[in-house]
């Protein structure tokens, strides 16, 4: 038999940038590009390209980056592929992960959110992770797990909650101890209007 051919390794794209880092400290700046930006205590209006974004007390309005840390700050728009909060917030956050911890967020769509003792408006995405933190709206392509939390309204194939309390749960499988707040009658003005938040989420992020 003749031997098969083996595959060229692909090659990566790598990101070209006029500066490797930039540390910005007590003061006020636009626009930055890097490959590695440092913020403390400091102000950024829109950080357009960069492979890694760390921010201490600090805040942006837009941020494009690859990954991005945040402690004490806050933004209003971030784009990347890993999102990190720590006792910040952030108002539309779209990415691959999103972790918030003690902090709060308006809208985050991701394909696995994680959100500990903290509160959102609303969480959309594949897995929703949530510990002993809330939401209005919960939507998940896959499942949500909750302990210690709730929403008002939960809607995934699959939820699991522990000691949380909804206002209406829309799934196939409910697993745990769910306090649902309405009744059939309520759960069909609330699954009318799920579904409608969710198609508008949804057209949002393909966007």
């Amino acid at each position: 038999m003749p031997e098969e051919k083996k595959r060229a390794p692909r090659r990566q794209k790598t990101e070209e940038f006029e500066r490797a880092r930039v540390e910005i400290e007590n003061e006020s700046v636009n626009d930055v590009s890097a490959r590695e930006v440092s913020i403390r205590q400091s102000t950024v209006r829109d950080i357009k390209k960069a492979d890694r974004v760390e921010m201490m007390m600090g805040g942006a309005t837009t941020i494009d980056a690859k990954s991005v840390s945040m402690s004490q700050g806050g933004a209003a728009q971030v784009n990347a592929d890993t999102v990190e909060v720590t006792q910040g917030g952030i108002a539309n956050a779209r990415a691959e992960t999103i972790r918030v911890t003690q902090g709060v967020i308006g809208v985050a769509q991701a394909e696995n959110i994680e959100l500990q003792a903290g509160g959102a408006v609303a969480i959309v995405g594949t897995t929703v992770e949530v510990q002993a933190g809330g939401a209005q709206y919960m939507l998940a392509r896959e499942s949500i797990h909750v302990e210690q939390g709730g929403a008002l309204v939960m809607a995934a194939p699959r939820v699991e909650m522990e000691n949380g309390v909804a206002g209406f749960v829309i799934a196939r499988e409910v697993h745990g101890n769910v306090r649902a707040m309405f009744d059939q009658r309520g759960a069909l003005v609330f699954g009318i209007a799920a579904g409608i938040v969710m198609g508008l989420l949804a057209r949002s992020r393909r966007r």
